[in-house]
């Protein structure tokens, strides 16, 4: 499903400083990708994420729950994954959270990738994966 978004480009201030409040969710998939790209196990490879509370949705009939995610960890205020010069060491494999969206895209754009996102994050091996790591000490979620 992901081929049918286009990944972002910018690397406005606005999208970076993303970076420093919350690192975007990874969808299934992401975190073998960046395994892989990082040359680490996933045991090793672990120890960049956490689980996150994740976003509040809303169902069809109005309910609302929360969706838990996995996403980088923070470490002195920024994604583990910025080097000393706030570039990304993973941009190529970068999670859909951060390759996906950015600052400036419109609700009519981004409505269908979050939807394709928490539907993906229910999935089995996902939530399996979330439950092994340690949970989220620093969560800033912020409006766009």
């Amino acid at each position: 499903m992901k081929g049918l978004f286009s990944r972002t480009s910018c690397a406005c201030k606005q999208c970076v400083a993303c970076c420093e409040r919350q690192p975007g969710p990874l969808a299934p998939g992401d975190f073998e990708k960046i395994a892989a790209h990082l040359g680490e196990t996933p045991e090793v490879a672990k120890l960049h994420f956490w689980a996150s509370p994740g976003a509040m949705v809303q169902n069809e009939r109005g309910v609302q729950f929360r969706v838990g995610t996995i996403t980088p960890r923070l470490v002195r205020g920024k994604c583990v994954f910025l080097d000393e010069h706030d570039r990304c060491k993973i941009h190529a494999v970068a999670p859909f959270g951060c390759a996906y969206f950015d600052t400036h895209m419109s609700a009519v754009e981004a409505m269908p990738r979050s939807v394709w996102l928490v539907q993906a994050t229910l999935d089995a091996a996902y939530q399996d994966l979330r439950k092994e790591l340690p949970f989220a000490t620093s969560y800033k979620p912020t409006g766009y």
